[in-house]
């Protein structure tokens, strides 16, 4: 999976992802009970790992100038039409309506997942946007959920004070489309079989937002930021 990744990061081929990425079926047998610890090779490059330390301090503090400033002038924001410092800005000052702080925080997670270094030597984030599941490489992002923290809750229902269906920790399961949800969460089959809920707040999907880092004349910069397929 993780040489697909590589290729549909070339933006001519990212409209195509959902032919590069959508490979029919569900979870492999394999991947029942895997797991997917956080990965960050950012301290592979030091000048990268100071960049992105001044990144993520600015994108705490929601310094628009300053992030907007580390982001390629034609970074890529959409499969469609959007793209370029201006709309980045627009995004992040909440000109369109569905952006705003809700983009900040997009952001921020992506950046403090920590990512990879791709062949190209561009950094790509978050990690498991990146690389491959230990054990099942041919794992498919529209069916793949990720536990992005230790000691994550699952829930029996879509709801912060539903009983406590499990505890997981970087756990990769497999999305339940059937399964009734809510806004902010999503349904996972357990390897017992069971359909549990987790918070979009321990827990995403590769096709969720991610970001491509590229060290250009300027220095290092934000060149895709990016969701779906």
């Amino acid at each position: 999976m993780r040489i697909l990744r590589e290729i549909a990061w070339n933006w001519p081929l990212l409209a195509a992802g959902a032919v590069i990425f959508g490979l029919a079926g569900t979870l492999p047998a394999a991947a029942q009970g895997l797991r997917l610890e956080p990965v960050d090779e950012a301290s592979r490059n030091a000048g990268f790992a100071t960049w992105r330390a001044a990144l993520l301090d600015a994108v705490r503090r929601r310094d628009t100038e300053f992030v907007v400033a580390r982001a390629n002038p034609e970074i890529k924001l959409s499969f469609g039409g959007e793209y370029g410092r201006e709309s980045f800005r627009r995004a992040l000052t909440g000109e369109e309506e569905w952006q705003g702080e809700s983009y900040w925080r997009e952001l921020q997670a992506v950046l403090e997942l920590g990512g990879v270094f791709m062949g190209d030597g561009a950094f790509c984030t978050p990690y498991l946007a990146c690389i491959d599941v230990p054990g099942c490489p041919e794992c498919d992002p529209f069916e793949t959920v990720y536990v992005t923290r230790a000691d994550a809750v699952a829930r029996v229902e879509p709801d912060a004070n539903a009983k406590v269906a499990a505890t997981l920790s970087w756990d990769v399961l497999q999305l339940d489309y059937e399964a009734a949800g809510a806004e902010g969460w999503y349904a996972v089959k357990m390897p017992d079989g069971r359909t549990v809920f987790l918070s979009s707040r321990d827990s995403r999907m590769a096709i969720d937002y991610r970001a491509r880092f590229e060290k250009t004349a300027e220095g290092w910069r934000m060149t895709v930021f990016i969701a779906g397929d």
